[in-house]
């Protein structure tokens, strides 16, 4: 049987209003002790343990406890998808950061640290294992997920988690050999550290010596605001390559993809809505002093402004897909202020393949207006919000997009009838492709995204070739594509 024990020697582990942490690991039985006692003398602390550990034993050989609150059970956060890795140098690639981060949100907030700094920090991911609701429910969720919920495929997955589990606190505990590409990167910028690990690292190091260095920057940053202006700075200090900025935009995603980091950068707004046309205003590089703000956000808005950074920008459009999915209202002034709230929300989102951030956020806005516009205490029927969100849109190819993006979501294949209907009526009524996209993409394009968009959303075989059909009738000259960048 698989054992989670580690191969230390005698943890110190220390615990404070219901939260526990390893304040040292030491040699010899005698140091830890002494540590202990100390720890108990400063009276801060209501129990102190010294553990000795063995490759796949633990005992408890010293405690002292005196009156503590409750503790807190963190565990893990529910989630349906999850990138998969078969070596241990894969887990540090931002995919799989991003899955745990997701994974272990309750942790890494109250942590106020990310991926890149846990994975590299052996105390932390032995603090993960105290954590009795985290990491055995981590696996095992995981497990389930990336063996498609088949029993004998989930046990098995479980061991190779494990074995990637044990691979990884190794890597950990030599985790030191890399401090020399951190250094690099504060002293010498985002340029040189580049062009250095370009040079002396194996290709399947990258990730991990990338993390580390950037995990290493954000360590000394004890709050989430002080982490996104560290890595702006990165970016600012000089031009760097393409990759190097790839690099940044990661781990800036992997920063600010979470409530807690959102709420920091925002600081105080009257309401939702508010907020969420603060966050758009990022989005589009052009925050001001009208909009909530703090220098943090300023800064990540002029950002975006200057550098193409596609990952921040999913992220900050998935926490206003959070914003708009949740049940508080927009604003305080009632059902005409949230409609009126809403509608700038819709606008700033629109773009001509439909609604930025592509099937999240048109599920969450098609949920926020039945009940922003709900009659009384009645929701908007569906297919009601559906019509008053393809009002909002210019043009049929802003529609097409935005329905497509709809038939995709769990909620739209419920509702395929009435969204294949809208969609057969939009193209009867097409008279040129130049409502479709922008005139300077090819005929060809225009055919393949769309075909391809057709089949994700599900639409039926016939009615899919009809409407392909339609599309190679209109007018070569005037075609444009679809799948406008959102």
């Amino acid at each position: 049987m698989f054992s989670w024990k580690k191969h230390a020697l005698f943890e110190v582990v220390s615990e404070r209003m219901g939260h526990s942490s390893i304040d040292g690991i030491f040699e010899t039985e005698r140091e830890a002790v002494e540590r202990a006692t100390y720890l108990l003398s400063l009276a801060k602390f209501s129990r102190v343990q010294v553990i000795q550990t063995g490759k796949h034993t633990q005992k408890i050989i010293f405690e002292r406890t005196s009156q503590a609150g409750g503790a807190e059970v963190v565990g893990i956060t529910a989630i349906e998808d999850a990138s998969s890795c078969a070596t241990v140098l894969e887990v540090f690639g931002h995919p799989s950061r991003m899955t745990l981060l997701r994974l272990t949100r309750r942790h890494a907030d109250r942590e106020i640290a990310i991926p890149c700094q846990t994975l590299h920090n052996y105390l932390a991911l032995r603090m993960i294992e105290r954590e009795g609701m985290l990491l055995n429910s981590g696996i095992t969720r995981l497990a389930k997920i990336q063996a498609k919920d088949v029993a004998p495929l989930v046990a098995e997955r479980e061991r190779e988690l494990g074995a990637l589990w044990l691979a990884l606190k190794d890597l950990a505990r030599k985790s030191d050999d890399l401090t020399v590409h951190g250094k690099l990167l504060v002293r010498d910028g985002l340029g040189s550290f580049h062009a250095r690990v370009k040079e002396a690292c194996d290709p399947a190091e990258h990730d991990r010596v990338v993390s580390h260095a950037f995990g290493q920057l954000l360590d000394g940053q004890r709050d989430w605001a002080a982490k996104t202006r560290a890595l702006i700075a990165v970016l600012e200090e000089d031009d760097s390559a393409v990759e190097g900025i790839t690099w940044v935009d990661q781990v800036l995603s992997e920063t600010i993809d979470g409530r807690d980091p959102i709420k920091a950068l925002i600081g105080y707004a009257p309401d939702l809505g508010a907020a969420l046309a603060s966050l758009l205003a990022t989005l589009n590089g052009k925050l001001d002093d009208r909009h909530p703000f703090t220098p943090a956000l300023m800064d990540l808005s002029n950002a975006l402004a200057r550098w193409h950074l596609p990952e921040v920008e999913a992220a900050l459009l998935r926490r206003v897909a959070a914003g708009l999915n949740g049940a508080h209202p927009l604003t305080r002034d009632g059902a005409l202020g949230d409609v009126s709230a809403l509608r700038r929300i819709v606008a700033g989102l629109a773009c001509f393949s439909g609604f930025r951030g592509g099937p999240e956020i048109s599920l969450a806005l098609v949920r926020r207006s039945k009940t922003a516009m709900r009659f009384g205490e009645t929701d908007l029927p569906f297919e009601a919000a559906v019509q008053q969100l393809c009002g909002a849109l210019k043009g049929p190819g802003a529609q097409i997009g935005f329905l497509l993006d709809l038939a995709e979501t769990d909620l739209g294949r419920q509702k395929g009838v009435f969204l294949f209907a809208s969609l057969s009526r939009i193209f009867n009524h097409l008279k040129s492709a130049r409502d479709l996209a922008p005139a300077h993409v090819p005929p060809d394009d225009v055919r393949r995204e769309l075909g391809g968009r057709l089949r994700r959303a599900g639409i039926p075989r016939d009615l899919a070739d009809k409407l392909m059909h339609k599309i190679a009738t209109l007018p070569a000259d005037a075609t444009k594509t679809l799948a406008a960048p959102r």
